[in-house]
């Protein structure tokens, strides 16, 4: 019967451990994103889809020809930090910039934190440029319903932007 008993003390114990194992976090990190914006709307971009946003819009100012090419990080800090390279076989410009997107009346805006773009535009021109094509996102996300921006998120690599339909 002792037996019986240990083993079935064992069990649970062992049950107990698994649960508290998956439910209970290790590294003592904070989960953002169990943190709710207060938004009923995510507009999800990840780094891929930022660059490609972003090259479209630079293959626009004067004097670039080609398509850039354009990596984009989205750090823990909440920064996005781009490069990109214009030109071809070895000519042309590298550059990068970060920006820190904020919300300003409901509306996202990219505030420059840092550039370096060696005489091709002002950073502020850039990040008028880019700022468009993502708020339209969010205009097409909203429908034709009318929306503030109330949450901005830079975690796994994605920018999630959460709107509140009003």
């Amino acid at each position: 019967m002792r037996v019986l008993i240990s083993f079935g003390l064992g069990a649970l114990a062992g049950a107990i451990g698994v649960v508290l194992w998956f439910t209970i976090d290790p590294d003592f990190e904070a989960q953002t994103e169990a943190v709710a914006g207060g938004g009923n709307i995510s507009v999800v971009f990840d780094e891929r889809a930022l660059a490609a946003i972003i090259a479209g819009e630079l293959a626009t100012l004067p004097g670039v020809s080609a398509r850039p090419v354009v990596e984009v990080e989205v750090q823990q800090e909440g920064l996005l930090a781009v490069t990109f390279a214009i030109g071809s076989q070895g000519i042309g410009a590298r550059g990068s910039i970060s920006f820190d997107p904020n919300v300003a009346d409901g509306r996202l805006r990219l505030d420059v934190a840092g550039a370096s773009l060696g005489g091709l535009a002002a950073p502020e021109a850039v990040a008028a440029l880019i700022e468009p094509p993502l708020q339209a996102r969010l205009d097409e996300a909203a429908g034709s319903l009318p929306y503030r921006l109330v949450a901005i998120r830079t975690t796994d690599r994605r920018l999630t932007l959460d709107l509140a339909i009003d």
